[in-house]
């Protein structure tokens, strides 16, 4: 009989706590970067002084070991940040690291990322402007007229883009081709089809046997 008494006892406490737990917890006010209204209380502002990272929310007063909270390096950062994304919190964040600039001043610069600072560079390579071949072969008109471009020997044209270079990579975009130096070259055979289509038609060059 006190077995049962137990037992029922034991159950209605679970009840009681469940119901409790339905009735008046708020889930919101389990995640501590919640305020009492609901609104996230994202940390906007990352420094970097030295090999330490400061994270601050300019919304809230500053409370020392709270806001900011203090990284001894990134890699502490980093897993802070996977943690908030894991828990499916994402807060865009200005990061500004303390540096000097060149007249020895203490400085803040903005950075994209922790991980790609750039250094003030652009994030790409500019493509150069293509830049056109001076070639008298090309220029005399009307003489050699649709002749090949001659030989750069000088290697004036290193580091440039020509018309000729994109005639050379116009091939590299299709399927196949019929360039032995391409990548994508057909094959002999391939190529070997293409000049029994009369493809090359007035490229032909005719040696003349004593």
């Amino acid at each position: 009989m006190k077995n049962i008494l137990k037992i029922l006892f034991y159950v209605a406490i679970f009840l009681g706590g469940l119901y409790f737990y339905t009735k008046y917890t708020n889930p919101k006010m389990l995640e501590g970067l919640t305020t009492m209204n609901g609104e996230l209380r994202c940390p906007n502002l990352l420094i970097q002084k030295g090999a330490k990272f400061y994270l601050y929310n300019s919304n809230i007063a500053e409370v020392p070991g709270v806001n900011p909270i203090e990284f001894n390096n990134l890699e502490e950062y980093v897993e802070f940040l996977e943690w908030q994304r894991g828990a499916g919190i994402r807060c865009p964040v200005l990061y500004l690291q303390n540096t000097y600039d060149a007249q020895g001043e203490r400085i803040y610069k903005v950075r994209p990322s922790v991980t790609e600072l750039q250094g003030g560079l652009p994030p790409t390579v500019p493509v150069p402007l293509p830049t056109k071949l001076v070639d008298a072969t090309q220029s005399d008109y009307p003489y050699n007229t649709n002749s090949v471009p001659a030989f750069d020997q000088s290697s004036y044209y290193v580091g440039t883009t020509t018309p000729l270079d994109a005639m050379n990579s116009a091939n590299e975009s299709l399927l196949f081709s019929d360039n032995a130096m391409d990548p994508n070259w057909g094959g002999a055979d391939y190529t070997q089809a293409l000049v029994d289509s009369g493809y090359y038609k007035g490229n032909e060059v005719s040696i003349a046997v004593a």
